[in-house]
């Protein structure tokens, strides 16, 4: 019997028969479903996907080989006018490698009589290259109407077939993915899904090259194919949760990957193999390896730096110095990609590139200089874990440069002077990265240096509850870099950094004066400041004065609000927020009652707070409010005890200090 290389399709797990898989045509409803006015177990859904089908089949030709050809047909009821969008489909492909044909749509409604989408309706748009759009929208749409449509996808290379989610952001009824495989390729499955339908069997179909001899001679017109089905039903809406990170890994889904193609007369072709083979491809490619390897490609970069960098004795200032030359004189024009546009020399020339421009000219410096530097290659995030058992081009989206300084990692990410050497975009914070070193090629965490913010603020509170503020700060790492980059953007002290969040919270706040203190060259790493404002801190209520000492909320109250989670905790990096209030009482006031003093911790010590009160001088209250959090990743078992930490601090950053009038 042929072999078929589906790692999962001889674990046959059936929670259906085959006779409960529906037997839906295209064009045919149910009087049922026309009449249908909520999902089931979920009477708030403003629709419902009542069917969704992939079919993947291939194709052959002498000429060009073997295709895949994709046959999707999806069936929604819209229920509610919030959906009326979804109406409105777009198809879209590079007529390059792929096409989009036989496209067909109807709409049914609900009180019987069924319209075609006029072909004439089908709109095709090209942008002018390769890319081109199929656009139609379905006419008379209204609250009840159940939307239809299908049509062929087909594309020219058998690598990686179209990736199948079953669960969506509406509630599914039925989802269903089933291919016909033929026995020359080997696939493995890249997906994970709890699924009701998981058959497979081998059904015999004329298909591919005739073959001279061997067990699929051109005498045998049917070789036997791998006949798969997966299916799920009565899926729940998907629903994303705050900080959370690449909440598309948790949807279940089906996506094949070749492996290797075996022809009867060819022997064993092996389409991905380790990650040592993949560095040696990527060292040989002209917009990867030489581009970096080769100095006739960076030749005139190097003349520009040369002497500035020559001249410095050591690595780090080395390395900083080409850091800032790239920053400084190419722009990032908005691009993620591993791979280069051009040369260093042009990319010089023009001033402009992609993420991997500027990281492959700065890896070309570093490397001319004597320093050894390697690319790092990530998936960026909330574009998918990355996935390191099979060497996957195709999952990274973004190139950095690896080097070590005094024995330690040094992550590089060169676009923007304000952020320094070490601190990679926060985009980029995915967790694990790869190293392409050809000597060692190898996976790393990717670890970043802790954010910090410091604040200290001087009140002084008048009877009536209004605050008379100093604020001074530090912000260090990520929070000054965000900081600096919301100065260029914005004047208004409103928005400068700190305050905006300050005035969000309270929003009367005054802000009279902002002002960086800090001002010290080369120092991007850190921001000082300070500001003065008018904060409505407090409430008079009767003989009390209900004051609010916390003016920074620590956390998002999002972070408390579910009771549980199903996604985790995903925060790009650590984090400490230290916040000192030294708080004036007004005259004729005496402190009533105040918070208990309280310390936090989780039991293996990542995350803690401090809260603490002290009455100095009379008339005087100093708060001391700590949060720190040294994990970036928290696993959704773990949320339970985190939630019950989060909820604390957010009742000690809005318990406020009770005064009360002192007797007459």
């Amino acid at each position: 019997m042929p072999h078929l290389t589906l790692v999962f399709v001889f674990l046959v797990s059936i929670t259906l028969s085959a006779q409960d898989i529906p037997d839906i045509r295209f064009g045919m409803v149910s009087d049922a479903d026309r009449q249908l006015t909520i999902a089931a177990n979920d009477t708030a859904a403003e629709a419902y996907v009542l069917y969704n089908r992939l079919t993947l089949d291939f194709s052959y030709s002498d000429i060009d080989g073997a295709g895949l050809i994709e046959k999707h047909h999806k069936r929604i009821k819209l229920l509610r006018p919030a959906s009326f969008s979804r109406a409105d489909v777009v198809l879209a492909f590079d007529r390059e490698y792929e096409e989009i044909d036989e496209v067909e749509a109807f709409i049914h409604f609900p009180t019987g009589g069924t319209l075609p989408v006029r072909p004439e309706a089908i709109i095709h748009e090209n942008d002018g290259g390769t890319r081109e759009k199929i656009k139609f929208t379905f006419p008379q749409v209204t609250e009840g109407v159940i939307i239809e449509y299908r049509y062929t996808h087909k594309r020219r290379s058998i690598l990686i077939p179209t990736p199948f989610e079953f669960q969506q952001d509406i509630p599914v009824r039925w989802a269903q993915y089933d291919a016909m495989i033929p026995p020359y390729y080997g696939y493995v499955t890249l997906g994970t899904a709890d699924l009701d339908v998981k058959q497979s069997k081998f059904t015999k179909r004329a298909w591919g090259p005739r073959m001279s001899s061997g067990a699929y001679s051109s005498s045998q017109q049917k070789i036997e194919h791998a006949d798969v089905v997966w299916a799920m039903r009565d899926l729940p809406a998907f629903r994303s949760q705050p900080y959370s990170n690449n909440a598309s890994d948790y949807i279940p889904k089906i996506q094949l990957q070749l492996q290797n193609i075996t022809y009867p007369t060819g022997g064993k072709q092996t389409v991905f193999g380790d990650w040592e083979e993949t560095v040696k491809e990527l060292q040989e490619r002209q917009d990867f390896g030489r581009y970096y390897r080769n100095k006739i490609n960076y030749g005139k970069v190097w003349k520009a730096v040369e002497q500035e960098m020559t001249a410095l004795p050591t690595d780090r200032e080395k390395i900083t110095a080409a850091y800032r030359f790239v920053t400084k004189n190419i722009n990032w024009n908005g691009d993620y990609f591993f791979l280069a546009t051009g040369s260093p020399n042009q990319i010089f020339d023009t001033r402009i590139g992609n993420s991997a421009d500027l990281n492959i000219m700065l890896l070309s410096l570093l490397n001319e200089a004597g320093i050894e530097a390697h690319p790092l290659l990530v998936s960026l995030r909330n574009t998918g874990a990355p996935i390191e058992q099979y060497p996957l081009l195709d999952q990274f989206n973004h190139l950095m440069v690896y080097t070590e300084v005094d024995g330690l990692p040094l992550l590089l990410d060169a676009n923007d002077p304000n952020r320094p050497p070490g601190l990679p975009r926060e985009d980029a914070l995915n967790h694990r990265a790869w190293v392409g070193d050809k000597d060692n090629p190898r996976w790393i965490d990717i670890e970043v240096p802790s954010s910090r913010q410091v604040t200290m603020v001087e009140m002084h509170v008048a009877p009536d509850g209004r605050s008379q503020t100093k604020l001074k700060g530090r912000l260090d790492n990520y929070y000054a870099f965000s900081g600096r980059s919301r100065l260029a953007e914005e004047t208004a002290p409103e928005a400068a950094p700190v305050v905006r969040e300050l005035v969000a919270h309270l929003p009367e706040t005054q802000v009279t004066s902002f002002e960086v203190t800090d001002q010290q060259i080369g120092r991007p790493e850190q921001l000082d400041f300070q500001a003065e404002l008018i904060v409505p801190a407090g409430q008079a209520m009767n003989d009390y004065l209900y004051l609010q000492p916390v003016l920074l909320p620590m956390l998002d109250g999002e972070l408390a609000d579910a009771e549980e989670r199903f996604l985790p905790i995903d925060f790009p990096y650590p984090w400490e927020q230290r916040y000192i209030a030294t708080i004036h009482l007004p005259e004729g006031y005496d402190l009533e009652e105040v918070p208990s003093s309280l310390r936090l911790k989780t039991e293996d010590g990542s995350m803690g707070a401090v809260y603490s009160v002290q009455q100095g001088v009379p008339g005087t209250v100093t708060i001391s409010f700590t949060v720190q959090m040294a994990r970036t990743l928290y696993l959704a078992k773990e949320y339970g005890a985190l939630r019950d930490m989060f909820r604390r601090v957010i009742e000690l950053q809005e318990t406020p200090l009770v005064l009360k009038k002192t007797a007459k």
